[in-house]
């Protein structure tokens, strides 16, 4: 069984910057193709369905390029983790444009702006999330427990916190732009306090829980029918041969 690389400041800071690259790039490309847009609204009936269409557009620039970003940096800072450095980014931003058209639906289906901004919100919620789980795949599967299990408590906090601000008098704009970088960097510092918890759990107990090489159940005790049924054959081939 591969023994758990532990934690240390430097690889947390490594991650930090990597989840703040890609988190404010994906908010500086936004801020651009959102400001962009709405230089071109009319004071007229149309300003609603273009104002619609620029939510969608920034929320599209945003996700492909914030999250695409943030899985280059983190094969960059932590190679010794994320190796498959090309395979990752090609998962991730072919993840990001699938879920985009999934997500076209849901925002034709939004009535109103602060609708729409709430699509936004879960849209980029999602993209992150799945975006980071993948990157914990192709990591390697021996901690890719540890990996599922931070990434779902830095998206259950960042749900909340999305709530509080839509349900507050916070414009669209504050929401749709600080999204990336906030979600980035709740994913990376719920991640290595998931991680320093465990690795203390680890050294105090010696029971490495979350490997998915460590047998919980008995599972690896279990003989497989397969190797069975070939005993059987060969007993019966050596009766045969007698």
């Amino acid at each position: 069984m591969n023994e758990k690389r532990p934690l240390t400041l430097n690889l947390f800071v490594l991650r930090l910057l990597s989840g703040a690259a890609g988190g404010f790039g994906g908010m500086l490309i936004a801020f651009i193709a959102f400001f962009a847009i709405s230089t071109l609204l009319p004071t007229t009936e149309g300003a609603n369905s273009l104002n619609f269409f620029s939510v969608i557009v920034t929320a599209f620039l945003a996700t492909i390029s914030g999250n695409t970003i943030a899985a280059a940096s983190l094969t960059f800072m932590d190679h010794d983790k994320y190796k498959r450095r090309k395979t990752s980014i090609t998962q991730v931003f072919l993840f990001n444009v699938i879920l985009f058209f999934l997500t076209i639906p849901l925002y034709l289906i939004g009535l109103s702006l602060e609708l729409t901004v709430g699509i936004a919100a879960l849209h980029f919620l999602l993209s992150a999330f799945i975006s980071a789980l993948i990157m914990e795949v192709l990591a390697g599967h021996e901690y890719s427990l540890l990996g599922i299990y931070s990434s779902a408590l830095a998206i259950f906090i960042s749900i909340g916190l999305a709530l509080v601000l839509l349900s507050s008098d916070v414009g669209e704009q504050v929401i749709i732009l600080g999204a990336m970088p906030a979600v980035w960097l709740i994913l990376v510092l719920m991640g290595g306090f998931a991680e320093l918890v465990y690795d203390n759990v680890l050294k105090t107990f010696g029971v490495d829980a979350l490997s998915t090489e460590t047998d919980l159940g008995g599972d690896l005790l279990v003989e497989p029918e397969g190797e069975e049924e070939d005993e059987d054959d060969e007993k019966d081939s050596d009766e045969d041969e007698v």
